[in-house]
């Protein structure tokens, strides 16, 4: 055998991989790290996912405003606290918030639909009828405003009643 060829067997034969022991330790070790955050990660959940909620009905309301002032028509947002559903306009999806998120809908009077559902309303000058909704879940809360004077939404976290 050549010099060369038994380097190369030799260097085969030294080569150290991990053994199924140290596999099985680093396994169970991400195994406990994995357990430690899962209640950390369940504990901040709630709140990310409310406050997501809050930013997906805000996108909706000014994306109401925006058709109003581009195509120059009446454009609005329809709630129904019962079911936690919203629909823009009758011509895109109907969205809705997670069944564990309770909602509750201030608005105008003319803009009452029943006693669980009313619309926000917005003119093509920007303005709109008004309102408020409110997300909230496990004592905390947000509420998404808008604005009769300009129309603007806005999100802030508010105390539970």
């Amino acid at each position: 055998m050549s010099r060369v060829g038994e380097l190369i067997r030799q260097d085969h034969l030294t080569a150290r991989g991990f053994t199924l022991i140290e596999l099985l330790v680093v396994l169970i070790l991400i195994a406990l790290m994995a357990t430690m955050a899962m209640p950390m990660i369940q504990r901040v959940s709630p709140g990310v996912e409310l406050q997501t909620a809050a930013e997906g009905l805000r996108t909706e309301l000014r994306l109401a405003r925006s058709v109003a002032i581009h195509d120059n028509r009446e454009a609005w947002l329809s709630i129904d606290v019962a079911s936690g559903a919203y629909q823009r306009d009758h011509s895109s999806d109907v969205r809705s918030v997670p069944p564990t998120i309770q909602l509750s809908l201030l608005t105008a009077r003319g803009e009452q639909i029943d006693e669980t559902a009313g619309s926000i309303r917005f003119f093509p000058d920007g303005t709109s009828t008004g309102g408020a909704v409110r997300l909230i879940r496990d004592g905390r809360s947000y509420e998404v405003a808008i604005d009769w004077f300009d129309g603007q939404v806005s999100v802030n976290e508010t105390e539970t009643e």
